[in-house]
């Protein structure tokens, strides 16, 4: 159980504190360097669901109890990124765009750009915006400490690994928070505050995702496979339209190719 915590507050706490940090010295210097690393580790998680919390699932239970909890995942998350979707409206007056072809305004995918590009903007409206990304980032960290949970249960080498991989997805996150609350006026100390503390419901979701795996091998099959499709979503729903705002050249998808090979390594390295 310690090491449920200890693993869950540094990938929550510490990769957002660390993006508000990046966010506040750097701004948007360092998105095209992000993207490479977002590719990377959207590679890696797509690596880990598919040959080795799917498969732990398969073990445990069937290929019908496994997709779905793989389908709860998927749809859990989704509903958070679309109560997400209402906050961002609400936050711009406008309403909310879903669509494929007009990625730059998918105003939660990347919002600290969007925000900032309005010449003009207040500091009132700017504090406003990073609490706004802070209460849905918030909301959006409680199922990514699940997965924590649920895969440190059955193996803690797995769990470790996607919180790095969780903590590193964050970093952006925690941009989006810091950028808006320092742009306001907000003091460096509050803002990182403010920023590591959206982190926090990670623990809360991997202390849920423990309790939950410990009650009987079925639940922990369904927390797995739960685990996976809340990863899947937000690699391939979140992540990569992030990295298609950051960066519009191939080299992204080499590097999510490179980590789904170096996801395969890290499983063989670790024994499974």
């Amino acid at each position: 159980m310690q090491n449920v915590v200890l693993v869950s507050v540094l990938a929550g706490v510490a990769g957002t504190g660390l993006g508000g940090l990046f966010g506040i010295l750097f701004g948007r210097q360092s998105l095209k360097n992000m993207s490479y690393v977002l590719s990377f580790a959207g590679g890696i998680m797509v690596s880990i669901v598919m040959f080795d919390l799917i498969p732990e699932a398969l073990e445990l239970t069937n290929v019908w109890a496994t997709t779905i909890g793989v389908g709860i995942g998927v749809v859990a998350v989704a509903g958070l990124n679309h109560i997400i979707d209402i906050m961002t409206a609400r936050m711009t007056g406008k309403e909310t765009i879903e669509e494929h072809d007009a990625l730059e305004e998918l105003h939660h995918q990347d919002p600290f750009l969007a925000q900032l590009a309005e010449a003009g903007q207040s500091n009132v409206q700017l504090m406003k915006a990073g609490i706004v990304m802070l209460s849905a980032i918030a909301l959006h960290n409680l199922p990514e400490g699940m997965a924590i949970g649920s895969g440190m249960i059955h193996d803690t080498a797995m769990g470790i690994i996607l919180a790095i991989m969780i903590a590193i997805h964050n970093i952006p996150e925690g941009m989006a928070i810091g950028v808006p609350l320092y742009a306001s006026g907000m003091s460096m100390g509050k803002t990182l505050f403010l920023t590591a503390l959206s982190g926090a419901p990670t623990l809360l979701g991997a202390i849920l995702g423990y309790f939950l795996g410990n009650m009987s091998p079925y639940l922990i099959a369904m927390s797995l496979a739960g685990a996976g499709g809340a990863m899947l979503y937000v690699t391939y729903c979140e992540i990569m339209p992030q990295v298609i705002l950051m960066n519009k050249g191939r080299l992204p998808a080499i590097f999510t190719l490179i980590g789904i090979v170096g996801g395969l390594l890290l499983i063989n390295i670790l024994g499974h």
